[in-house]
């Protein structure tokens, strides 16, 4: 859920009564719905001063939208939450990249000294930059990189 949307206000034509959009929601129906001036306007929620009236759809629309951006606050915060990628030892690392013919077991120490812990690492890698960090030749790690876009 995204918040694309802000809540508008209805207020009754002066002539009719017929129903149109306001242009705020008036203090009265803010501290209904439990919000205070201020606190709407950071939410997003235009509120006019100048308007009187408190109609209760207008709270509706206040509390709900209120109830919508805590769920949606909510959300984020557990997805923050979660446990970040579980770190890879260094021994399965060391593995997974000699696991290629390509690369030999001196080479994948070197990688993983330069920050290559994996296959896709290895085969996205920036071939000019990771000869510069392992000393390895740039022809050697085409091969390598070759290779591990052959096994992904």
């Amino acid at each position: 859920m995204s918040f694309d949307y802000v809540p508008e206000s209805v207020v009754k034509s002066p002539k009719g009564s017929r129903l149109r959009r306001g242009r705020g929601f008036s203090l009265g129906e803010t501290k209904e719905a439990g919000l205070a001036a201020t606190e709407a306007r950071r939410m997003g929620v235009i509120v006019d001063r100048r308007r009187k009236t408190a109609y209760p759809e207008n709270t509706e629309v206040l509390k709900q939208y209120v109830k919508d951006l805590e769920q949606f606050a909510d959300e984020v915060l557990a997805e923050a939450a979660k446990p970040a990628a579980k770190e890879v030892s260094s021994d399965d690392a060391m593995a997974e990249l000699s696991s290629i013919r390509a690369v030999k077991k001196e080479e994948a120490q070197a990688l993983l000294e330069a920050g290559i812990k994996s296959l896709s690492e290895l085969a996205y890698c920036d071939i000019e930059k990771t000869a510069k960090k392992t000393g390895i030749d740039e022809d050697r790690i085409t091969l390598m990189v070759k290779a591990a876009l052959k096994k992904i």
